[in-house]
C-alpha cells in the first residue's frame, strides 16, 4: 500500500512540474530570485535528480513557507521525505499539513491513507530530543566603562550638588575602547510528551574576558527547565531557571527564577504575546567583620546588593507578507532592591520590522524606557529624584552561514552553522550627569549545532 502512495504523490509531483528545467540552474540565480516559484521548483527538481536530497528539502521548505496555500509544494516535499524514509521529518510533515486550513480534504485523505499504513505504525515514534550548541562571539564597544557624556560625575556632601571629573583613563581599569570575547556551550534536552506537548532541560556555561579591562570578567553557569503546551490556538511555555555569575574584582550573585509565556495566534497576519517574570538575585555574603566592641564595621556586600525584578511584557506582532513582520512590544518591571535608591519602576515601548533575506533575516529595532527611581542617593544627589530616559536601537543580520557563504556548502553540508551580525547603540539622558551614558556595540558571532537526533 505504502509503494502505491509513493508512487501516486511521484505522478502528482510530475504533472505539478510540467516546465522542468533543461539547463543547469545555478545557486546564484536562486540567490538572486528567492521567491520565484518557478526557478526555485525547477532547482529543487534538479538538486533531486543530482542526489542533493538536503538542498532539495531546503528550498522546498522555504518555498513552503513562502507559499502556504499551496499543496502540491507540501506534498511534494512529502514525497521527498518518504523517500527518505525520515519518521520525525515526516510526521512533523503531516501534522502541519493536516492543522493547516489551507490543506484541501482530498490531500487531507491522501495523508489519512498514508498515516493508517502499517509500515509506519510499526515504527516506533523517536520521543526525546537532544542537540548541543557551541558559541563564540566578540563584541567591540566604545564606552565600557561607562564615562558620562559631561565627563563629569555628581556629587553630594548631604547639603551642596556640586561636580568632579570623570576618573582619568588607565591601561586596565578605566578605559573606553574595549573588546569582549564570549565563549560558550549550551546542552538542550528535550522529551515529546504527546502531540501537542513537549518538556526541555537545558544545561549552558559562558566565558567572558576582556580584550585590556579587568574588571568585570566573568564566567555563568545555567540550568533552565520549560514545558511547552499547544492548545487551539495558544502556545504556552511555563519556565524555571537558575543562573550563578562568577565576576573578577567585582561581587558574585545567582539569580534565579520563573515566568510563563504565551502566544495566541489569531490568523496568519496577526499574533499576540505576552510574558510575566520573576528573578530573585542573591549576592554571596561573607561574615561581617566586627571591631573590639562587636560592632559591624561594614555591611556586606550580598545585604546591599541583593534584588527582585518582577517583569511584564506584551507583544503584537502583524506580517505584512512572509517575508516582512512588524512588531510593537509594551515593556513594564519592578525592580525591588535592597539599597531603596537603586528601586525603582522602569516602563517603555518597543518596535521591530524583521525581513527575510537570501542571505538572512534582517532586523532593526528601537526600544524606549523610562525609569522612575523610589529614592534619592544622598551621596549622588540631596536635591534632584532620578529620572532616566534611555534609548537603545540595534540593527541585527543572522541566518545560516551558508547562506551568506555559499563556496562553504561543499564544506558545511548539515545547515548547522550560524551567524550573527549586530550593530547597538545605547543612549541614556537623565536629570543627574552620573547617569547620562552613551555606548555603542559591534558584535560578530559564529555558533555550530551538533544535533543528536540525525
Amino acid at each position: 500500500m505504502i509503494n502505491f502512495f509513493k508512487f501516486l504523490l511521484i505522478i502528482i509531483v510530475y504533472f505539478f512540474f510540467t516546465k522542468a528545467a533543461f539547463s543547469k540552474i545555478t545557486y546564484k540565480e536562486i540567490l538572486d530570485n528567492p521567491i520565484d516559484l518557478e526557478l526555485n521548483l525547477n532547482y529543487a527538481k534538479q538538486q533531486e535528480n543530482a542526489g542533493n536530497i538536503k538542498s532539495t528539502i531546503a528550498t522546498l521548505e522555504r518555498l513552503s513557507t513562502l507559499y502556504p496555500k499551496n499543496s502540491d509544494i507540501k506534498l511534494y516535499l512529502l514525497s521527498i521525505l518518504l523517500k527518505m524514509d525520515s519518521k520525525v521529518k515526516v510526521d512533523f510533515m503531516v501534522k502541519t499539513m493536516l492543522e493547516d486550513p489551507n490543506t484541501s480534504d482530498e490531500t487531507k485523505n491522501l495523508i489519512a491513507e498514508l498515516l493508517s499504513d502499517k509500515e509506519f505504525e510499526g515504527k516506533k515514534k523517536k520521543k526525546w530530543i537532544a542537540y548541543l550548541d557551541l558559541k563564540y562571539s566578540q563584541t567591540e564597544e566604545d564606552n565600557i566603562s561607562g564615562r558620562t557624556k559631561s565627563g563629569k560625575l555628581a556629587k553630594s556632601n548631604g547639603t551642596t550638588d556640586s561636580q568632579v571629573p570623570f576618573p582619568t583613563n588607565d591601561s586596565r581599569l578605566t578605559l573606553e575602547y574595549d573588546k569582549t570575547y564570549a565563549r560558550g556551550t549550551s546542552l538542550t534536552l528535550g522529551r515529546i510528551l504527546s502531540d501537542s506537548s513537549s518538556i526541555f532541560m537545558n544545561l549552558g556555561s559562558n566565558f567572558n574576558t576582556n580584550n585590556k579591562k579587568l574588571k568585570g570578567e566573568n564566567d555563568i553557569h545555567s540550568g533552565s527547565l520549560s514545558y511547552f503546551k499547544a492548545f487551539k490556538n495558544h502556545y504556552v511555555s511555563p519556565y524555571i531557571y537558575y543562573n550563578k555569575f562568577n565576576y573578577r574584582m567585582q561581587e558574585d550573585y545567582q539569580s534565579k527564577g520563573m515566568g510563563v509565556n504565551n502566544t495566541h495566534i489569531f490568523n496568519d497576519k496577526f499574533n499576540l504575546n505576552y510574558a510575566i517574570s520573576y528573578t530573585d538575585s542573591k549576592y554571596h555574603s561573607e561574615p561581617s567583620p566586627l571591631d573590639a566592641q562587636g560592632n559591624q564595621i561594614f555591611v556586606d556586600a550580598g545585604d546591599l546588593n541583593n534584588n527582585e525584578v518582577y517583569a511584564f511584557s506584551s507583544r503584537f506582532n502583524y506580517n505584512i507578507s512572509n517575508e516582512t513582520q512588524i512588531s510593537s512590544k509594551i515593556i513594564y518591571s519592578n525592580i525591588e532592591h535592597s539599597k531603596k535608591y537603586d528601586s525603582y519602576n522602569s516602563g517603555g515601548l518597543n518596535v521591530m520590522i524583521a525581513r527575510v533575506l537570501p542571505f538572512g533575516t534582517l532586523r532593526a529595532s528601537a526600544t524606549h524606557l523610562t525609569n522612575i527611581y523610589d529614592a534619592k542617593k544622598f551621596t549622588v544627589s540631596t536635591m534632584r529624584d532620578r529620572k532616566d530616559k534611555s534609548l537603545v536601537s540595534s540593527l541585527s543580520l543572522t541566518g545560516d552561514i551558508n547562506q551568506l557563504f555559499p563556496f562553504l556548502r561543499n564544506i558545511i553540508e548539515d545547515n548547522n552553522f550560524f551567524y550573527t551580525l549586530s550593530v547597538r547603540e545605547s543612549n541614556v539622558n537623565s536629570n543627574i550627569s552620573s547617569y547620562e551614558i552613551k555606548r555603542s556595540f559591534k558584535t560578530i558571532g559564529i555558533s555550530k549545532r551538533i544535533n543528536f537526533n540525525e
